[in-house]
This record gives C-alpha cells, sequence and structure tokens, in this order.
C-alpha cells in the first residue's frame, strides 16, 4: 500500500484543499468588514442626531434674528455655537464610516421652522423655547441615551455617550428659560 504525502497526492486534492483554504479565508474577511460596517442603528442614529441638530441650528438662527429677548438670543447663541460643533464632528465621524449624512433639516423639520418663521415677539420666544429649546432636546436627550447604549459601533456609541451630558444641559437651560417666559 502506497503512503500519499502532499507529494505524490493527486492534483485534484491539492485543488479541492487549496480551494477550501481561500474559501475559509474568504469569509473570514467577509466577516470581519462586515463587523466593522455600522448597522442598521448606527446608520438610523446618525441620520437622526444630523436631522435634529440641523434643525436646532436653523431655528436658532432664526431666533438669534426675530427675538427681541436677551435671554432668548443668549440661548440661541448657544445653540448655533455648540449644535455646530457637534454637526461637524458628527459629520466626521459618519464619513469615517462611508455613511451620508444631511446637514439641512428634513421635510418635517422645515415645515416647523416656515411655522416658527411666522410668529414674532414674545409668541415667537414661547414657541421657539418651547419646540426648540425643550421638546427637541428631550427627543434629543432621549435619542442619544439610547444610542449610548445600542449602537454597535464603538465610535458611534462613544460618540453618543460624550455627547449626552451637553444635551442634557441644553434642556436644562432650556427648562429654565421656558419657566422664565411663562411668568
Amino acid at each position: 500500500m502506497a503512503i500519499i504525502t502532499t507529494r505524490n497526492r493527486p492534483s485534484s486534492l491539492k485543488n479541492v484543499a487549496l480551494g477550501a483554504a481561500v474559501a475559509l479565508l474568504s469569509g473570514m474577511a467577509i466577516n470581519s468588514i462586515a463587523a466593522a460596517a455600522p448597522g442598521a442603528y448606527d446608520r438610523t442614529f446618525l441620520s437622526k442626531a444630523a436631522d435634529a441638530g440641523s434643525t436646532e441650528i436653523a431655528a436658532s438662527k432664526i431666533a438669534q434674528g426675530k427675538s427681541a429677548n436677551a435671554d432668548v438670543k443668549q440661548f440661541a447663541d448657544s445653540m448655533v455655537t455648540d449644535h455646530s460643533k457637534v454637526a461637524e464632528e458628527l459629520k466626521q465621524l459618519a464619513s469615517s464610516k462611508q455613511i451620508d449624512v444631511s446637514d439641512q433639516p428634513g421635510a418635517r423639520h422645515k415645515s416647523e421652522l416656515s411655522k416658527l418663521n411666522t410668529l414674532d415677539g414674545k409668541q415667537f420666544d414661547r414657541e421657539y423655547v418651547a419646540k426648540i429649546g425643550v421638546a427637541a432636546h428631550k427627543d434629543a436627550v432621549k435619542l442619544f441615551t439610547d444610542a449610548s447604549q445600542k449602537a454597535t459601533d464603538p465610535d458611534i456609541k462613544a460618540f453618543a455617550a460624550k455627547t449626552l451630558p451637553a444635551l442634557q444641559h441644553h434642556l436644562d437651560m432650556a427648562n429654565t428659560l421656558h419657566e422664565s417666559l411663562a411668568k
């Protein structure tokens, strides 16, 4: 009985072994690429966060021009400055993950901005602070809290966790401002 070694093994067995090795390595490479790509939740989070941020920036720019209340203007200035920084960071993060995010508010938010733009005086201030200050920041805090716990991509999860305290601070500022405008 002859012992078959790799030198005298029939070439078809060598080809099968080589093919199996290539398939195994290819599968491992595909799994590594798939693990590195952010999932649907992470993509949705980045998209929603970009929409929320761009809406707050746009509304706050309207407030900078329309409000006569010094506290509202100061709040709006903070929102434009802080959310512009976060928007740039989010854009860079999304780009590094090959995810496109818009820097413009979505259709639903555009209609809210149009409505806000029709208001003046104290009515404008109350609506801006209630919708953009309080309600939008409540939504943002929830969105970022969820992402800080549920995101699968470690960079996205870290971004959400790092941004969350500033959003909570904005919400606290907005609640205080909202209370003062109600008086």
